[in-house]
This record gives C-alpha cells, sequence and structure tokens, in this order.
C-alpha cells in the first residue's frame, strides 16, 4: 500500500507542477510520460457516460479519474511484481491470445480453403441487395498507419481542428482510403471492428476517435462524419457478411478434408471408439 500511496504523490506532484503552467489545453494528469490533456480526458470520460447512461456530476469525474489512475498504478505495479508470471494469470493471458489467434486464422483458413471467387460475391450481392439494406448508417471519415507514434501526432492535430480528409489524403498507409480523401464509407454496426465499434456508437458527429490498433494491424484514427438512413451496404463492407453466408452453404465436407489433411501433416492420433462409453 505505501508503494501504491509513494507512486500516487509523485504523480500529484507531477499535476501541479503541469497545471501551475499556461496552456490552452490544460492537463488533467501526467503518468510515465504521458500527458493527459482536459480535451483527450473528456473525450475518454464523455464516451464512458454515454455508454453507461449516466449523468455528468463533478463527483462522477473525480470517480473516473480516480479510477483510472487506479488501473494504470495496479498495471505498473502488477507488472513490476512479476503478476504476469503467475500460473492462473498467465494461463488467462495465453487463454485470450490462443482464442484471438484461432479467431483470426478460422476465417483466414475458411476464405482459402472454400476458394470464393469475388465474381461470386459480387453476383450474390446483386441478386441479394435488400438483404444489405440498414436502417442508420454512420458515414465515417478515418486515418489509417502502421506506426502508433505518427497516429497519435494525427489524432492531436485532429483534435486541433486540421482536415481529416486532408490528412488521410496526405498520411494513410491504407491506399484506398488514401485516394478516397479519408472517406471510409457508411458502416452499420454489424460491420464495425470490435475495438471501436462501441465508441462510434456513442458517439456524435465531429468527434475523434482514437487511435485504434484494427484487424488489419492499423492504427486507425476516426471521425463521425454523419448518419445515412434506410440505406445499403456497400459491397466492400458487406464482402465479409457475404462470405459468411456462402460458406454456410457449402457444407462441411471441403472443410472436413482440409481438417483431415492437417491432422496427417500435425502427427494427430484419435481414436474415435473411444468416446462410446456408457
Amino acid at each position: 500500500m505505501s508503494r501504491f500511496l509513494s507512486v500516487f504523490a509523485i504523480l500529484m506532484t507531477l499535476l501541479s507542477v503541469s497545471c501551475g503552467k499556461l496552456n490552452e489545453d490544460p492537463i488533467v494528469y501526467v503518468f510515465k510520460g504521458d500527458v493527459v490533456s482536459v480535451s483527450d480526458f473528456k473525450l475518454k470520460y464523455n464516451l464512458w457516460l454515454r455508454q453507461n447512461n449516466m449523468p455528468d456530476t463533478e463527483e462522477t469525474r473525480k470517480n473516473y479519474l480516480f479510477r483510472e489512475l487506479s488501473e494504470k498504478f495496479l498495471y505498473e505495479i502488477g507488472k513490476n511484481e512479476g503478476v504476469g508470471d503467475i500460473p492462473e494469470i498467465k494461463n488467462k493471458i495465453e487463454d485470450f491470445r490462443r482464442k484471438t489467434i484461432v479467431e483470426y486464422m478460422s476465417k483466414k483458413t475458411k476464405r482459402e480453403v472454400y476458394a470464393i471467387d469475388d465474381e461470386a460475391v459480387r453476383q450474390y450481392y446483386i441478386e441479394n441487395k435488400d438483404k444489405f439494406m440498414r436502417e442508420k448508417l454512420y458515414r465515417l471519415y478515418a486515418v489509417r498507419v502502421t506506426n502508433k507514434k505518427n497516429a497519435e501526432d494525427i489524432a492531436q492535430q485532429l483534435r486541433n481542428g486540421a482536415s481529416i480528409r486532408i490528412l488521410s489524403a496526405s498520411l494513410s498507409d491504407d491506399e484506398i482510403l488514401a485516394r478516397n480523401n479519408g472517406d471510409w464509407g457508411l458502416f452499420s454496426d454489424d460491420v464495425m471492428g470490435e475495438s471501436w465499434k462501441d465508441d462510434v456508437l456513442a458517439s456524435f458527429p465531429g468527434e475523434i476517435l482514437g487511435p485504434y490498433l484494427d484487424s488489419e494491424n492499423f492504427y486507425t484514427i476516426i471521425e463521425i462524419a454523419g448518419f445515412a438512413y434506410k440505406r445499403h451496404l456497400s459491397f466492400n463492407l458487406a464482402y465479409p457478411l457475404i462470405v459468411e453466408e456462402m460458406i454456410a452453404k457449402y457444407g462441411t465436407e471441403k472443410w472436413d478434408g482440409y481438417r483431415d489433411k492437417m491432422m496427417t501433416e500435425y502427427g494427430a492420433k484419435i481414436n474415435v471408439e473411444n468416446l462410446r462409453w456408457e
């Protein structure tokens, strides 16, 4: 406990020094070299309020601040004490890692095994377009880069008033997004990335969100440009949904063949007779 209080005292000292300086964007706290300004803090705090349907009060702000700081302290202390090497914790981390890898490889491998042709997917989209009608869609602009520090710098520029369309056109590592001047398209909630979906659904037009490390290994910064109603998903955004539907219609024969091949390649030994117990 004394160690926790010591770290807390250092933080409060840094905070008091920082707050004494004149700054256009005052500082809420400093921790391990990270400076969290009022605008940065407000963004996360307001999203949290909306996601949890809570009213804004001075006490709630303080509780959110000290909960966030407590999590940071506890994480750092835990790392220093080697908590990650405790068998129970190590197993939980490994289970999450394994689940994430399996989910990714399952989607990737099934597309390869079923060799779904892009033209077949497009034809399915044309013939079943009404399946991809959505009541509400979010028009998103984005910048996507492969370097975390660059992403953080871009996010700060955007929060200071820079144009996301200009920055995306010149800085996005996603070439298609850069060519579209940052226009990422119309998203419904069923095609949003898990890492940023909840934040987008709780946000308002004009808010800058992120950066998020997404499933394609980009650090993505998002701005909600507005909404559209009763519109179709574009072919590109509907694509993964169509692939899932097409795979489901093929049955399991191809997948079973791939599984058997992998069992042989990796030397798995099974005896289905031993499943017959009473």
